[in-house]
C-alpha cells in the first residue's frame, strides 16, 4: 500500500502538485487557495473540529491490555489453563502461544498436532473459563479507563461527529461552485 502511494504521488504531474500544494499563484485562470488545495480541503474537513487527541484509544487500549495481563484472576485462569494443557500432553505458557506456533504457519493443510493441539486449546480454555475471564478483566479495566478519561473521549467523540459532518458536506457540495474563502482567503477554488 504505501509503494502504491508513493508511486501515485511519483507520478503526479508537476502543474498538479503545483496546485495541490499551492506552489503556483493560479492555475487556468483560477487563483489557487493558499497552501493548495489539500490544505483547502483539510481546512474544510477540520472546520470547527475541537482540538482531541487521536492517539488516546490506541494508547488506552494497550493501557487495558496490559493492566488486563497483570489482573490476578487472569494469571489464575492462565495457570489453570497451562496445567490443563500439559494433562492434555502439550506444553505452552498460554493460548496466545499455542496459537502462534511457528510449526502452524503456512502448512496448508494443519496436521494431526496441530488440531489435537487446537482441541485440547478449546477443551481447555472452556474448562478454565479462560475466554470469559479475559472479556471480564479486560472490560473492567477498559471501564476504569473510561471513567478516568471521559472529558478527553468526549472531546475526540465530538471531533468525529463535526469532521462526519464536513465530510457530508464536501461530499455534496457542487464541484463546479467556487467555495466560500476560507479565512484570510480572497475568495476563489480549488
Amino acid at each position: 500500500m504505501r509503494a502504491a502511494l508513493a508511486q501515485h504521488h511519483h507520478d503526479t504531474p508537476p502543474e498538479v502538485k503545483k496546485v495541490l500544494y499551492g506552489l503556483a499563484p493560479e492555475y487556468g485562470g483560477r487563483r489557487v487557495p493558499t497552501g493548495g488545495c489539500r490544505a483547502k480541503a483539510a481546512r474544510q474537513l477540520m472546520r470547527g473540529v475541537p482540538q482531541a487527541d487521536r492517539s488516546l484509544p490506541a494508547r488506552l487500549e494497550k493501557q487495558a491490555m496490559a493492566a488486563s495481563a497483570q489482573d490476578p484472576r487472569l494469571a489464575a485462569v492462565g495457570r489453570a489453563w497451562t496445567s490443563c494443557m500439559e494433562r492434555a500432553g502439550h506444553r505452552y505458557a498460554s493460548p496466545e502461544t499455542a496459537a502462534h506456533e511457528p510449526r502452524w504457519r503456512d502448512n496448508g493443510v494443519p496436521t494431526e498436532e496441530e488440531r489435537a493441539v487446537a482441541v485440547a486449546d478449546v477443551r481447555c480454555q472452556e474448562e478454565t473459563r479462560y475466554l470469559p475471564t479475559l472479556v471480564n478483566v479486560t472490560a473492567e479495566r477498559q471501564r476504569e479507563l473510561i471513567g478516568r478519561h471521559a472529558t478527553e473521549l468526549g472531546r475526540l467523540k465530538r471531533l468525529m461527529e463535526i469532521r462526519a459532518r464536513n465530510v457530508a458536506e464536501a461530499l455534496s457540495a457542487d464541484p463546479t461552485a467556487p467555495s466560500p474563502p476560507a479565512a484570510g482567503e480572497q475568495g476563489g477554488s480549488a
